[in-house]
């Protein structure tokens, strides 16, 4: 990301406005192509922070607003920017227009009409395809899909906080909006959004700091190197099997066998069983060293803080579920059978009782 990358606030609501007045008054109903998966975790590659792909969709949003307006005109890229008000973003576009026009046009996106020969740069001219007007609709109707925004947010956010600490820069959330990782489908994150998707990822420990300076934490860090986004991350303990028996009263206690033992419950609830959890984790962490006994302390208390409420959050239970699991197989060599034993438990959650 080039970091001379800077935008007017200020313009840019009035450009997004301009745009979604024009497209307002011929509406256009297209499925929605989410970004990513359909289940919410975005594709990594979706989370780029480039420059060309964020021209490249205001160009189809630009091309589209004028064609409704001018729809037998063809216009060059100065031309239309003008028309659509958004003049100011030249010096953002110009430097990446010709590639982000070819990109375009390989795509199908946009063709090259005769009035085009011989033009360069801004002088290039904007005529959608078919294919191009449709991609514009849905990017339109992409930007009100509430659940693809907000996933995406976290996804980019992460991301965003990630580059910045690997580059020394500041993390101030602030910052977000003059970067490329600001954006989903060309329109502003809003402050809603980043401050939803912060507190998302400082509860499940992918961030740290504060809601205004968010910082890296080594989940974050494993979450955007090794996964496709952090639904996946999450939900990465998921499709194991074990199962497990469940026999006692509200005191609980867990009888685990092979993998062919069938799975009951009897007089307790999801909350008892997390309970019940937590408490094994933190009896283990006891046979420690004092020094190691803390991590075990922190994903027992979380799990039993999780054990209190009324509906569990179960991404965030898996998680810490998972972390658990992670620690156990960590253990010292002459605790490693107990360890093993005692792992089993944990994962549970991959046959659906949590």
């Amino acid at each position: 990301m080039a970091r001379g990358f800077k935008i007017n606030k200020q313009g840019i609501r009035q450009m997004m406005q301009g745009i979604e007045r024009e497209v307002a008054k011929y509406p256009a109903r297209a499925s929605i192509i989410v970004e990513g998966n359909a289940g919410g975790s975005s594709a990594r590659n979706a989370v780029t922070g480039s420059e060309l792909e964020l021209v490249a969709g205001w160009l189809l949003d630009w091309g589209y607003a004028y064609s409704k307006s001018n729809p037998h005109t063809v216009a060059s890229v100065a031309e239309v920017m003008a028309e659509v008000g958004v003049e100011e973003f030249v010096p953002l576009v110009e430097p990446h227009v010709a590639t982000a026009m070819d990109a375009l046009e390989g795509a199908g996106l946009i063709k090259d009409p005769v009035t085009s020969f011989g033009s360069r740069g801004m002088g290039l001219s904007i005529w959608l395809t078919e294919a191009g007007r449709r991609e514009a609709a849905t990017r339109i109707e992409r930007r009100r899909d509430n659940l693809a925004r907000r996933t995406g947010c976290r996804d980019t956010l992460l991301r965003w906080v990630y580059e910045r600490d690997a580059n020394g820069e500041s993390t101030e959330i602030a910052e977000i909006a003059t970067s490329p990782y600001g954006w989903f489908s060309g329109e502003l994150y809003s402050a809603a959004d980043l401050v939803e998707a912060v507190r998302f990822l400082r509860e499940r420990r992918l961030l740290g700091g504060t809601d205004e300076a968010p910082t890296i934490e080594p989940a974050g860090t494993e979450c955007v190197e090794q996964y496709s986004g952090v639904v996946e991350y999450l939900n990465r303990g998921d499709g194991g099997g074990v199962n497990v028996t469940i026999l006692g009263d509200n005191k609980g206690q867990l009888a685990v066998a092979n993998r062919d033992v069938a799975q009951n419950q009897t007089n307790t609830n999801e909350g008892q069983v997390l309970a019940i959890f937590a408490e094994a984790l933190r009896e283990f962490g006891r046979l420690l060293p004092e020094d190691q006994q803390s991590r075990y302390e922190m994903v027992a208390s979380e799990l039993e803080q999780e054990a209190a409420k009324d509906e569990p959050d179960k991404t965030w239970v898996r998680s810490l579920l998972d972390r658990g699991k992670g620690l156990l197989e960590g253990a010292p060599a002459n605790l490693q059978h107990l360890a093993q034993v005692a792992k089993i438990g944990f994962e549970l959650h991959g046959q659906g009782l949590i």
